[in-house]
């Protein structure tokens, strides 16, 4: 008998199997395909190894502002994909793999996992028994229903780079995330690219300046991006795809493409797991757990995707440190998701952590401040004449706690990390606007813009009428 197993082989499923064993528990691990999950192989991996290569063709059109004079670059989409295979390959190899996952005494078992009971699983025709079982199955991509869509044929990211050769003409189903990153990657490698949005800005779950500010970015390298709007058809005709589009104002207009991509959120994956049988509550939006991430059977955990909270890569490994706790330790810990960054890789990058300026003001009214400094004012950025973004700090109270930061810029990805640093121990705008950092770079942004904490106080009639006292009763040192 083991005391975890696990469903699901992507980052939770190997945080649980690396980690689990080293504590001492024994550790099962259940994959029906390929270990390393959507990370590996459809999502962050080939997706940021992909921004990577369109960037590259991207920087090369642009020498010549720096005085460097080159040949357009010739786009080979064939080795683009034989690179982004490659390291794929890698990170498998050395990360993933079930010898690895096996070499720190994890058990790996290739198969589809099946509640037999509410303290079985049958993989393979065999039976699994264990202490606990979690339940850690991932996503898939959520397809619109759009009249002719499914006729016509479309992609997701879990296909794109499955392609040989790249579609002259793209519409992006969605302006999230994945639409914008690889709507943008597809721009720079040669395609037109169209994003469609039906909310009224971009990366909505962000704050809303960051949406705006990253269109105009975006349509400043030719892509064409229509929020407010619905897709409601799409027509094959003479080999091309006829999409019609409904806009705000009830207007519509047609855009003809060679390639659809699909990317309109995603859905937990639950067929076929035998949760009625485990006596398992879930519904359409994934797996029903408590705050201790256990599940409506008190021996079965679920994380990641499947339980539809953050869908995101670092929180599914926080998750499963926390589940791993919980199954192998007496004292029961309760998941926060009060601090919980994200980052969409555009370029400009968008980070986020924590409030977003409106849900902030709703919460605190008055006693919200809220600090922004524009990229055009950090050194380092406009010697790599990158000074597109902003910096956005929201703080409250007599100490400035930080309750929510954003940051549009290169690296901001990188940068939100400072802030989520600060915010989980506590510390400030003004102590984190007061720590000396490295001159010249980015991160001087966030330092540069938590100093306005400071800047604040002199400026207030408080600390005028303080420091007018303190020069009056005892003058500037001698």
């Amino acid at each position: 008998m083991y005391d975890l197993a696990v469903i699901g082989g992507g980052s939770a499923g190997i945080t649980m199997a690396k980690f689990g064993p080293k504590l001492g528990a024994r550790v099962a691990i259940i994959e029906a395909n390929k270990l390393g999950g959507d990370c590996t192989w459809t999502g962050c991996v080939p997706s940021k190894s992909l921004i990577q290569a369109a960037r590259v063709a991207h920087t090369v059109r642009g020498a010549g502002a720096f005085g460097i004079h080159v040949p357009a670059p010739e786009v080979d989409f064939a080795a683009v994909k034989a690179h982004i295979r490659a390291i794929q390959e890698a990170v498998y190899a050395h990360d993933d793999a079930p010898e690895v996952l096996r070499s720190g005494g994890a058990t790996v078992i290739e198969g589809r996992a099946r509640f037999r009971s509410a303290e079985e699983l049958e993989v393979n025709g065999q039976i699994i028994r264990a202490r606990h079982f979690c339940i850690a199955t991932g996503s898939h991509p959520k397809i619109p229903a759009v009249e002719g869509l499914e006729e016509a044929g479309y992609i997701t990211n879990e296909t794109i780079f499955q392609l040989t050769a790249l579609p002259a003409r793209w519409l992006v189903l969605g302006g999230g995330p994945i639409g914008c990153e690889l709507g943008q990657s597809l721009q720079r490698l040669g395609a037109s690219v169209t994003i469609v949005q039906r909310g009224a800005h971009l990366l909505p779950k962000d704050d809303a300046a960051m949406g705006p500010a990253l269109q105009t970015c975006l349509e400043a390298e030719g892509i064409v991006v229509h929020c407010d709007t619905n897709t409601e058809q799409v027509v094959l005709q003479d080999g091309a795809k006829q999409v019609t589009l409904r806009h705000a104002d009830g207007s519509t207009s047609t855009v003809t493409v060679d390639q659809i991509l699909v990317a309109a959120g995603r859905t937990p994956n639950l067929k076929e797991l035998g949760l009625e049988v485990a006596g398992i509550d879930f519904d359409e939006k994934g797996i029903k757990v408590d705050e201790h991430l256990r599940t409506s059977n008190p021996k079965v955990y679920a994380c990641g995707d499947v339980i539809g909270r953050y869908q995101f890569t670092h929180v599914a490994a926080a998750e499963a440190g926390l589940i791993l706790r919980n199954v192998l330790f007496p004292r029961q810990s309760k998941m926060s998701y009060s601090i919980v960054p994200w980052a969409t890789f555009t370029d400009p990058e968008v980070a986020h952590v924590g409030l977003t300026e409106a849900a902030a003001r709703a919460q605190y009214g008055q006693q919200l401040h809220v600090y922004e400094l524009p990229w055009s004012a950090n050194d380092r950025a406009r010697t790599e004449s990158e000074t597109t973004g902003f910096t956005k700090i929201l703080t409250v109270g007599a100490r400035d706690r930080i309750v929510g930061a954003h940051i549009i810029g290169e690296g901001a990805g990188d940068l939100i990390n400072n802030v989520v640093i600060a915010m989980a121990n506590g510390v400030g705008a003004g102590a984190l606007g007061s720590a000396i950092g490295v001159y010249p770079t980015r991160a001087l942004g966030v330092k540069h813009t938590a100093q306005q904490s400071f800047n604040r106080w002199l400026e207030s009639r408080l600390g005028r009428t303080a420091l007018r006292t303190y020069f009056k009763l005892f003058g500037a040192k001698a």
